[in-house]
């Protein structure tokens, strides 16, 4: 796999390009067949979907089989690398490279902290309220209404949503009040593209 950095034409970073070979399938992959979907790790089912005709939306079902491939970082971990996006990026990609169950495989891919949902947030709607309404509901089934959701984005987690009792989130709101959260726990400010 070859990195490099990608720039602007006044030299700001804006990712880090990814040209991967030797990886001809994810380990952490979707399969489709007609109006059902399927998402795999390593030949496990991770989720189960059914598009529902007329395409009116997609009944949806998790098997609490998937693992993280970013594994759960310790505060000394986030404080090293952190304010800097690119050494991050770089971090990033090693955990895509080494851990089981990864999406990467053959193509090129970005690595950017440009995401353009951020944007489209409401100057009075809060981060937490923001990010909160983008999640899918429903554990371990759900479903989703395209005629409601036809215009957003959504975050449909692989797995249960801790809560805001949770050590793991008190640990995070800690950091993200330090500055110091790594930049692919706080939702989503870190986006993963194929080009």
């Amino acid at each position: 796999m070859q990195r490099s950095d990608v720039r602007r034409d006044d030299g700001t970073w804006v990712g880090l390009s990814l040209d991967v070979q030797d990886r001809h399938q994810p380990e952490l992959c979707v399969f489709a067949a007609g109006p059902r979907l399927l998402i795999s790790q390593l030949s496990r089912p991770v989720l189960l979907a059914v598009v529902e005709e007329p395409l009116q939306g997609v009944d949806f079902w998790r098997t609490d089989e998937y693992c993280s491939f970013v594994p759960p970082l310790r505060a000394e971990a986030g404080r090293a690398p952190s304010g800097s996006p690119q050494r991050w990026a770089h971090r990033f990609a090693q955990y895509l490279i080494d851990s089981p169950g990864s999406p990467l495989h053959e193509g090129r891919w970005l690595l950017s902290c440009e995401s353009p949902l951020p944007r489209w947030r409401h100057a009075a709607t809060s981060h937490a309220e923001y990010w909160s309404s983008m999640l899918v509901e429903g554990h371990p089934d759900g479903y989703i209404d395209w005629f409601l959701h036809s215009t957003a984005f959504e975050v449909l987690p692989l797995r249960p949503v801790p809560g805001p009792d949770d050590s793991r989130v008190k640990a995070y709101r800690k950091q993200a009040r330090e500055g110091t959260l790594p930049p692919f726990c706080c939702g989503g400010s870190v986006v993963w593209t194929v080009i």
